[in-house]
């Protein structure tokens, strides 16, 4: 026999109103916090550090390199054991830093003293006497470090001469093959290391 009992009752009226109105609060409360959601994309970026990569750098590579551990930020700062420290010279030396909570890794050139006055500093390259193309970076921007370790990496063959900028001057940089092979060495671990 059928009931002529109202479903909708006044108290389920009021609890689904509350129910509702709490629901809406919430969605508008989380809104604020949308630039901290989950990055469930597929891409992770191009300093993204591999598992697998980051064991084999740890496990064959590591050995050549001087390791600073800053335990407050959590950064491992990688410096070629073979790198230059003279002074006098001008002379890049590139860094690798490894977050381990990000599981990124990122390049940076530690460039002489006598560049460090220097805000942007410009390199160009010569082949047969012809200036080819001229790029700089400036010294905090990680970005600018990672495009021209980038850039001049490739064009490390030992027939292209470097200069350096300081002071309006052009000054030779990377001539040696010991210069050039510490800077191709870090180089190489590093976009091991990201890709």
């Amino acid at each position: 026999m059928p009931s002529n009992d109202s479903i909708l009752t006044p108290e389920l009226i009021k609890i689904m109103k509350i129910f509702g109105l709490v629901s809406v609060g919430i969605v508008l409360i989380l809104s604020f916090f949308n630039d901290y959601r989950a990055d469930n994309s597929s891409s992770k970026g191009p300093d993204h550090v591999t598992d697998s990569n980051l064991l084999y750098f740890k496990n064959v590579r590591q050995a050549y390199y001087d390791i600073d551990k800053n335990r407050e930020a959590k950064l491992e700062i990688y410096r070629l054991k073979s790198r230059f420290k003279d002074k006098n010279l001008i002379f890049f030396n590139l860094s690798l830093i490894i977050s381990r909570i990000r599981n990124k890794a990122y390049i940076f050139i530690e460039p002489s003293q006598r560049l460090q006055n220097e805000a942007q500093v410009y390199v160009r390259w010569l082949k047969d006497k012809q200036v080819q193309d001229t790029l700089g970076f400036q010294q905090g921007d990680r970005r600018s470090h990672h495009h021209f370790v980038k850039k001049i990496w490739p064009l490390i063959d030992g027939q292209t001469k470097f200069q350096v900028k300081i002071a309006n001057e052009w000054h030779p940089i990377l001539e040696t093959e010991e210069e050039q092979a510490a800077f191709s060495t870090t180089a190489e671990d590093y976009f091991q290391l990201v890709e």
